[in-house]
Formats: C-alpha cells, structure tokens, sequence
C-alpha cells in the first residue's frame, strides 16, 4: 500500500512539473490550485486503472503497455472534458505528456526494482556467509 500512495505521489509530482512546464511555454503565468487535486485524482485513476490491467496477466508484455497507454488516454479525455482542461490545453499536448509521464513512470519502476534486486541479493549474500560461519564454529 506504501508503495502505490509513494507512485500516485510522485506520478502526481511529475504531471505538475510537466504541466507547468507547458504553461511557462504558453507564457501562463499561474496553475490554479483545483488543478492540483484535479491533477492528483487523475493520476489515483490512472494507477488504480494500471493495477487492475497488470492483475489480467496479458501473456505480452508489448500489449499490456499498449493497454496502459490507451487506458490512459482514454482517461485523459475523460477528465479533460470533465474538468474542462480542453480550453487551455489542446488533447494532443495532453496525450503527449500523458505518454511521457508513463514513461518516466516505467523507468523510475525499473530503477526502484534493480535496487531492490541489489538490496535482496546483499541480504541472501549475507544470509549464506552467516550459515558457513555457523558451520565452522565447534559445537
């Protein structure tokens, strides 16, 4: 559970840091606090949507990220015409970044996986190295 709040936090941090990044393009000069939270109930959809996919199993792993993508695209249209986001963003800059958010999302998973993929190898190491001790010592 830690782990999913931890994701919709910095998927939520990263969607503010790009949108505002947009809006300094378009030389807005503010992000009005609704969207903040418009922001963060978009991206809880967005993950709960993903985790639901993920629990279907799809044999491809091609086709799964396909899913999540069109998933979420489909969730920004919703939200977009809900939230009227349209008015100030075109669907297409919304799908862009959208798309780049997951990808960021992919490649910090990644990078938190092969830490704890270090972190259990550093542990089994240590397990094995304390049963030889054990071994050795006269009973």
């Amino acid at each position: 559970m830690k782990k999913i709040i931890v994701n919709i936090l910095a998927t939520t941090a990263i969607s503010l840091l790009l949108l505002s990044a947009a809006a300094l393009s378009f030389h807005a000069g503010c992000i009005y606090l609704k969207t903040v939270f418009q922001t963060f109930g978009a991206n809880i959809a967005a993950h709960l949507g993903i985790m639901c996919i993920k629990k279907i199993e799809l044999r491809s792993v091609f086709t799964e990220v396909i899913l999540e993508i069109t998933f979420i695209v489909c969730e920004l249209l919703v939200f977009g015409r809900l939230f009227h986001w349209f008015t100030s963003l075109s669907f297409l800059l919304l799908v862009c970044m959208g798309t780049a958010i997951y990808i960021i999302s992919l490649f910090l998973n990644l990078l938190q996986m092969k830490q704890e993929a270090k972190e259990i190898n550093l542990l089994i190491k240590n397990r094995n190295k304390n049963q030889e001790e054990n071994r050795r010592l006269p009973k």
